[in-house]
């Protein structure tokens, strides 16, 4: 935690830096406390217990938010060092590595919450896989918060107002895919479920992929 932190607590931001960084999680505030709220009244409606949604929260904001950049920036040198042309790589960098390298770094939250606090139901596994999205979705968003802040305020206000509408379709969504595509596959493997619905089990999980890049492709065109 005090790592994720020390960007706002280290004092080397100015006084207008934090104003706008104020200003800024008032805007993702819109929608985060929404959907907490929201998220806390499914999981009492569907009997979920609340402690895998905690562990669903800190894991997707603290372990996988924290790894994603990491990951990012290590798949970034990694590719271009071996790209002999980098003009179409450049072009769709984002669009293509951002859906291979977040998306299974969400499912390890989703799976690390469902380990320590085992769930079965279908209505609480896709609870879980919501709640591992949504909260690294609100980390990413915090961490585009900091690294707009050097563009000014008419830039840093208007991108989390972007990603604040966006967030009624974003990697909550991405994540319930993914994670209930991939528990369909493994319970028609154990024959726990008709084989017949592989092909859509396979289609959730990809869609997961395709919807994430579709949606960094058009927002960035």
């Amino acid at each position: 935690m005090t790592y994720d932190t020390q960007s706002y607590t280290s004092g080397a931001l100015s006084g207008s830096a934090y104003g706008i960084i104020g200003l800024s999680t008032l805007i993702a505030l819109c929608y985060i406390i929404p959907a907490i709220f929201l998220i806390q009244f499914l999981g009492r409606k569907c009997q979920v217990k609340p402690l895998v949604l905690v562990f669903a929260l800190i894991g997707g904001f603290f372990i996988t938010g924290w790894l994603a950049g990491s990951a990012n920036t290590f798949s970034h040198e990694w590719v271009t060092a071996r790209l002999s042309s980098k003009n179409f790589f450049y072009r769709f960098e984002d669009a293509i590595m951002a859906p291979l390298v977040e998306e299974p770094l969400k499912l390890a939250a989703f799976i690390f919450a469902v380990y320590v606090v085992p769930t079965k139901s279908y209505k609480g596994l896709l609870l879980v896989a919501i709640t591992a999205g949504l909260s690294f979705q609100i980390s990413e968003d915090f961490s585009y918060i900091l690294s707009d802040l050097p563009d000014g305020f008419s830039y840093t206000i208007s991108g989390i107002l972007g990603r604040t509408i966006g967030a009624v379709s974003s990697h909550w969504l991405y994540t319930s895919f993914l994670a209930m595509g991939l528990v369909l596959i493994w319970r028609s493997r154990q024959n726990l479920i008709s084989s017949k619905y592989s092909l859509i089990d396979m289609l959730y999980a990809c869609g997961a992929f395709a919807a994430h890049l579709l949606e960094i492709y058009l927002f960035e065109i």
